[in-house]
């Protein structure tokens, strides 16, 4: 009997197990893809993708003992400039000012995958890899979990099954939870590209009439971009020869950097919304992209995704350390409850963004630019803006 079963292997599930592992509790993980040295590259939940950490996520990462291993593969935000193309507003966010070392860190998942893998095993996760979840049955006071892996079918049973498999989640269908979701007819284009001259550990959010332009540090003269793009646009973009692709980019994205002078490949992800109506089910728990998939603007999702197990860590653990029944009711009335108020702050927050900006919202430029300049100089909603982004919220 298992205390806690993972579905989905990825930065969550692999963060979430470990720390419950570290509490003293039996927990395993089924992860659909082989582990990372014996898959091919971008087939794991550990895509290659650059993650925004905000410094509230790095925090509870030190705090699990995770950090120190990350750290080495992380280049900090010192600096983060946000614009609006065709108008003259601006705000501008610095560490030193705010009193912290860096606003957030620029991780690879790629590279996060054997330190987190590696700290959940190490601290007695049992990891089942490749397996598929197929079915559960709530049997009384557990729940039985069959899966399927190359060996065959596999059934265990656990106290709590946890769904942390994405925005498609097989487990969360399979549980009964609906979701409201909202496309945003928008696709990010990600790639890692270079840039004439560049500003050393500053991170840029440019919003476009088609949806904003992210550029992440990641060390010299590169970045990561993430490029929305009208979806009708995408095959287009996708199947330009490097030369226009980067001369395109610099026309929407400005003059600042000097010319875009090489990119990676590139990878296109349809952006839409998906918020759960319920984050819990009997004897089960839904968190992060299974439970909320925000549009990526401002790189809030993993960090949101983290403060999920910080919440179901408190209530998981307490109820272990008194004797209760960690898959009860309470335990899962008490976490819903506390993730409740963030997910009320984020949502609205990231959607506003997402679409305020663009011409889904008809809302002259210049009206745009001056919300941009207050965030800039009014010091009550900076402040606030700013925690909510760093994640120091609560």
């Amino acid at each position: 009997m298992h205390d806690v079963l993972i579905v989905g292997g990825g930065p969550v599930g692999a963060v979430l197990s470990h720390v419950l592992a570290s509490e003293g509790l039996a927990v395993a993980v089924l992860e659909r893809e082989a582990m990372p040295d014996q898959a091919v590259t971008g087939s794991t939940g550990f895509d290659g993708r650059a993650l925004a950490l905000a410094e509230g996520g790095r925090r509870l990462l030190a705090g699990w003992g995770l950090w120190d291993g990350l750290a080495p593969h992380a280049e900090p935000i010192e600096h983060i400039h946000v614009s609006l193309r065709g108008a003259w507003g601006s705000a501008r966010f610095d560490a030193a000012e705010e009193g912290v070392a860096a606003l957030g860190q620029v991780l690879d998942s790629a590279c996060m995958a054997p330190v987190l893998i590696g700290a959940a095993r190490a601290s007695g996760v049992r990891w089942h890899a490749p397996a598929r979840f197929i079915e559960h049955a709530v049997q009384g006071d557990h729940v039985a979990v069959r899966f399927s892996t190359p060996e065959g079918e596999r059934t265990l049973a656990t106290r709590l099954l946890v769904a942390a498999d994405g925005a498609g989640s097989s487990v969360r269908v399979a549980l009964g939870l609906p979701v409201n979701e909202r496309d945003y007819a928008q696709t990010a284009i990600l790639a890692k590209v270079t840039v004439e001259r560049a500003e050393a550990r500053t991170a840029f959010e440019r919003f476009t009439d088609e949806g904003p332009i992210a550029l992440l540090p990641l060390g010299g003269n590169h970045y990561s971009l993430v490029w929305v793009t009208p979806t009708g646009e995408v095959a287009r973009r996708m199947g330009l020869a490097d030369a226009s692709f980067l001369a395109e980019l610099g026309r929407r994205f400005g003059p600042r950097l000097g010319r875009f002078v090489a990119a990676g490949s590139h990878h296109a992800y349809p952006l839409r919304a998906v918020t759960a109506d319920a984050v819990t089910a009997p004897r089960a728990v839904v968190l992060g992209n299974a439970a909320h998939a925000l549009h990526p603007v401002a790189g809030q999702g993993l960090n949101l995704c983290l403060r999920d197990i910080r919440a179901l860590l408190g209530e998981v653990s307490r109820a272990h350390q008194e004797g209760r029944d960690i898959g009860g009711d309470a335990v899962l009335a008490a976490y819903a409850a506390a993730r409740q108020g963030d997910y009320g702050r984020s949502y609205p927050m990231m959607d506003l963004l997402a679409r305020g900006f663009t011409r889904a919202l008809p809302v002259p430029v210049a009206l745009k630019g001056l919300a941009l300049a207050a965030l800039d100089i009014v010091p009550p909603l900076r402040a606030g803006f700013l925690r909510q982004m760093m994640g120091l919220n609560g």
